[in-house]
């Protein structure tokens, strides 16, 4: 899928930004910001911006189409290769300690796909229709070259030396390792636990013209001097856009959203339990349905924050990121320890199919067996994911929150935050 630019706003606000680049930089190429890139798409796309999100995608083109945005300066503008996903805390956690070659690709490989799976079913995002979309500055200007966001055929996985071409054998290399899926190129570099896309642009693209003016401290200052002069006012509609900074509004934690976990919070490791919370469908006592699960909230949360929620059994509106529509859901259980939706399997589908992507939504219409492995902590780290995210309506008249995944460790960073 190709996607709909308003190709006339996307040129012009770039050049006007290139233009600009002597404020930072006395390189012949024009810089252009990365998130500036982002916000470029956005802007003349409508898409809704992810990049702030901690996700696999920048953006999301409704109602599904995920995109991952890249800018990156290619001299030849025939391929580059570029960062697509960073392992830090899975080396930390000695994931790759002792891994040959082949066994190294593959577990990064799986890492990578288990990541943008789970982002993709949180978001409801089709990932045929994805893409990446890159602007990649030449010396000439810039090109976009857009291309499918494909997940690594890891069946397919072979060595190649650092140039793409195939080898009869998988290298020892101290600084990483080099392979292709039949799709595209790849290598993971152990030294920054960075796994790198080669890019391949096409032969023929159409290059955007950048100039840049080697006056423009000087022009800066006229600029401002017109608008202070006029109060501050900009009618010129290709400088309000450029003016615009959507930020997001400061959520005071403990007030406007509160971080839960999906792991015990007792003792000193964390684990899921056996048969409670998100392995709530393995509980005994009767025959339960897959997909049956709820969200622990432990007494800290409740003692930090005592009004975010409303009261025991008390319904409100819980929207998810796969829906504009509210989920019925409440506090609940003994101590109000558990957040739950109304039926508790409605919250229980979209947590497990985002926990262990592998699932399709034929296994929520069944009961349990003897086959369904219950949900540990290893399954939250292979996700990037322990948490989530709990956000309260602003609009007072409507009980209504909203719910996000959120990465490991953030429930820690929240109670410090307190």
């Amino acid at each position: 899928m190709k996607s709909r630019i308003n190709y006339e706003k996307y040129v012009e606000l770039l050049q006007a930004v290139a233009s600009m680049s002597r404020l930072y930089s006395d390189n012949s190429v024009a810089y252009v910001d990365s998130r500036f890139v982002e916000r470029l798409f956005i802007k003349s796309t409508g898409a809704t911006d992810l990049s702030r999100l901690d996700k696999s995608f920048d953006a999301l083109v409704l109602p599904d189409v995920g995109v991952g945005v890249k800018t990156f300066l290619s001299p030849n503008t025939r391929s580059k290769r570029e960062k697509i996903a960073e392992f830090p805390r899975y080396a930390q956690d000695g994931e790759f300690l002792g891994l040959a070659p082949q066994q190294l690709a593959i577990k990064v490989a799986r890492f990578r796909n288990n990541r943008v799976f789970s982002d993709a079913n949180e978001l409801a995002i089709d990932l045929d229709k994805s893409i990446y979309h890159c602007l990649i500055r030449t010396r000439n200007g810039a090109v976009i070259h857009e291309e499918p966001y494909e997940t690594i055929d890891i069946s397919s996985i072979r060595p190649t030396d650092k140039h793409g071409n195939l080898i009869p054998r998988w290298p020892n290399q101290a600084r990483g390792v080099f392979f292709t899926d039949g799709n595209s190129n790849y290598n993971y570099n152990t030294s920054k636990n960075v796994l790198f896309k080669e890019f391949k642009i096409s032969s023929k693209p159409d290059v955007i013209e950048l100039l840049i003016f080697d006056d423009i401290f000087d022009r800066v200052l006229t600029w401002f001097d017109g608008i202070r002069a006029s109060g501050f006012s900009v009618s010129d509609q290709a400088g309000k856009e450029l003016l615009i900074v959507d930020e997001p509004v400061t959520q005071l934690p403990g007030k406007d959203y509160v971080v839960l976990p999906l792991y015990s919070t007792r003792g000193d490791k964390k684990n899921v339990p056996l048969r409670s919370g998100i392995n709530q469908w393995n509980a005994g006592g009767r025959v339960r349905k897959f997909g049956e699960t709820y969200i622990p909230i432990p007494q800290e949360v409740h003692r930090l924050c005592p009004k975010f929620f409303p009261s025991r059994d008390v319904k409100f509106d819980l929207i998810l990121p796969n829906s504009n529509m509210g989920v019925p859901s409440k506090v609940c259980q003994a101590g109000g320890k558990a957040l739950m939706s109304d039926p508790n399997t409605t919250l229980g589908h979209w947590i497990m199919k985002v926990l262990r992507p592998s699932l399709v939504d034929a296994d929520f219409e069944r009961p349990t067996s003897a086959k369904d492995k219950p949900f540990t902590y290893k399954d939250l780290i292979s996700i990037g994911k322990d948490s989530v995210i709990v956000r309260k309506s602003k609009d007072l008249s409507k009980a209504r929150y909203s719910l996000e995944f959120a990465p490991l460790d953030s429930y820690e960073e929240f109670i410090s935050e307190l």
